[in-house]
């Protein structure tokens, strides 16, 4: 039996952490390290209880110039729970490992991949799901709205995330796979156990995403409300990255439903109520729900969040997330220009020119200009018109 350990980074998650806790126990992960930093709705507060209860570690992420995301990774690096496991899966708060094969175990999927040292496993990007309003309801049941296929118009070029081995040769803990040092190389295998090598995208397949064997659900945007406390959150990696429109097209996709994660729901959502049970986490739920809509009322009232709210609900009305792939054509070679054909106008004033210059002194000026004027013509005609 293996030991896999999941590390992850969060600011501003509450409502949505005891899902997120719940689904990933459940699959088989019996320790989880959380990193968060500059929290307000209590995300730190309910780790800090999951801590005490044992369910999960939570450590305060000291943040240095690399941004939240890749300090937290540098830290957990060294973390006794990492150096306690043989398996390592970094993932973020709005991302589900669903695994197909087998009984849906994190020891299944390693089970499918037999030999392998890293283990990647291709994002399905989720749409909105048409939900505009926040709620206080599991995101893996609500939106079942995800990316198309490929042969239906999906896009190409999909993220990974990895599961891999704690080996020697492990230099970094990376966003979306280890970092390695040294002679040593990882197996890198997909999730169905197809090995990866040369000509390979390692974390960032182009056509071929293994689906059949798992996925990670990546509910980038969730509701709308909801994502625009996200935008006022910021990213964990790319600080510096506005969460605006141009992120919401690009992640929020749709056009095919997805249901593979809910063979699990009836588990999930009793998973979630044994974590209820617990009477300081409920409350800290409750708490957090209720500042997430505080918030969303607040940001609404600002003029350039109402305004990009009233941008993306004309984005969801038109079902701009279930737009289609259309690769760039490559542009046609243009046509050799024609050869240009000088005015009538032109061609007088230059013999004109070379009348007057009969009888410009001293001379080596008038055929210094000659000259000058032979090359104009030869640029306009072809030759000069003596």
């Amino acid at each position: 039996m293996t030991h896999p350990l999941l590390i992850s980074t969060m600011k501003n998650e509450a409502p949505y952490l005891l899902e997120w806790v719940a689904w990933h126990r459940l699959i088989g992960f019996g320790s989880l390290l959380v990193y968060t930093n500059d929290c307000e709705d209590g995300t730190d507060a309910m780790l800090d209880r999951l801590t005490q209860l044992g369910l999960a570690r939570h450590e305060r992420n000291r943040v240095l110039k690399r941004g939240p995301q890749k300090s937290a990774l540098k830290h957990a690096l060294a973390h006794e729970l990492t150096q306690a496991a043989d398996w390592l899966y970094v993932t973020d708060a709005d991302e589900f490992l669903n695994i197909h094969v087998g009984d849906g175990s994190v020891q299944a999927l390693i089970e499918a991949a037999p030999g392998a040292d890293c283990i990647a496993v291709t994002w399905r990007l989720f749409s909105h799901g048409g939900e505009i309003g926040f709620r206080d309801a599991p995101v893996t049941e609500t939106m079942t709205e995800a990316e198309r296929p490929l042969e239906d118009g999906g896009f190409p070029d999909r993220f990974a995330k990895c599961l891999y081995r704690r080996l020697p040769s492990l230099a970094r803990l990376g966003v979306h796979g280890p970092r390695e040092a040294g002679e040593a190389r990882f197996v890198w295998m997909q999730a169905d156990g197809r090995r990866l090598g040369k000509g390979d995208n390692l974390t960032r397949p182009a056509r071929r995403f293994a689906y059949e064997a798992a996925q990670v659900n990546h509910y980038a945007v969730r509701s709308l409300d909801g994502y625009l406390v996200k935008k006022d959150r910021g990213r964990a990696n790319h600080v510096n990255h506005d969460l605006g429109v141009d992120y919401w097209r690009r992640m929020c996709r749709g056009g095919a439903e997805d249901r593979t994660i809910l063979r699990r729901l009836p588990a999930l959502k009793a998973e979630i109520a044994r974590l209820k049970e617990d009477a300081e986490l409920a409350r800290l739920h409750e708490e957090a729900v209720a500042w997430h809509r505080a918030k969303i009322a607040e940001l609404r009232a600002r003029p350039d969040i109402a305004a990009l709210r009233a941008e993306l609900l004309a984005l969801v009305e038109a079902g701009d997330h279930r737009a289609r792939f259309a690769p760039k054509r490559p542009a046609k070679e243009a046509e050799p220009a024609p050869e240009p054909r000088p005015e009538p106008r032109i061609a007088a004033l230059c013999a004109e020119l070379r009348g007057l210059l009969d009888h410009v002194e001293p001379r080596a000026a008038a055929m210094e200009a000659a000259a000058r004027l032979d090359e104009i013509e030869r640029g306009l005609f072809g030759a000069p018109r003596r």
